[in-house]
């Protein structure tokens, strides 16, 4: 029989084990095969790690699994990121942890940040921001936070092409902060995500659909 190729549409190839053995020099055997179908993959970018790794969590890492997993069923994996990748349980205190940075260590960890968000992109089928807006002293967070959020929004706006959501939480019926920001689904740990919301990209601003 002719071999047939998998469809890579349909399936993650790479994924694939046969557990495939000879018998004998004349024999083989196959006693399983697993084929990973290509199900949906939600990547969701938040505003900085508080404490979760690949043994903790987190309010805000369990709040969102908890949402996706109940909501949208079609998601089979989730991945995380943050505008920010620096490790602090308190975001207002981003902007001092920043200030003991040398400017090479932020813009190293930033640049490497925004390429692994890029990468990420080509296999995200549902894109879901949820930065917030961080608060603290308006130099800083013109400095430093609105520059940021607008890279962000540029390169996903040339680079990824399948849907984009925002979350709406208890905090509050308008679904962005002023017109602008996405709204963190656990914000202070006291709201959640009660809905979301699809939106594009447009010229660096979040537009709702």
């Amino acid at each position: 029989m002719a071999k047939r190729s998998y469809n890579s549409k349909l399936i993650r190839i790479k994924g694939i084990k046969a557990n495939k053995n000879p018998l004998n020099s004349k024999v083989e055997i196959r006693t399983s095969l697993r084929i990973p179908l290509k199900r949906g993959i939600a990547s969701c970018i938040l505003m900085n790690p508080s404490t979760a790794d690949s043994i903790d969590s987190d309010d805000t890492i369990n709040s969102v699994t908890e949402y996706i997993h109940k909501n949208i069923p079609e998601i089979h994996w989730i991945r995380f990121y943050n505008l920010y990748p620096f490790y602090e349980p308190r975001s207002p205190k981003i902007y001092n942890l920043i200030h003991n940075l040398t400017p090479l260590e932020y813009s190293t960890a930033m640049d490497s940040n925004r390429l692994e968000i890029k990468k990420s992109l080509e296999s995200t089928t549902h894109l879901f921001l949820g930065y917030g807006q961080c608060s603290g002293d308006s130099n800083d967070k013109a400095r430093y936070y609105d520059i940021e959020t607008v890279k962000l929004l540029n390169m996903i706006e040339k680079k990824y092409k399948n849907d984009i959501f925002v979350f709406e939480t208890s905090q509050s019926n308008k679904i962005l902060i002023k017109n602008k920001y996405p709204r963190h689904p656990n914000p202070n740990n006291e709201h959640f995500a009660i809905n979301h919301h699809k939106c594009h990209i447009k010229n660096g601003l979040i537009i709702l659909n």
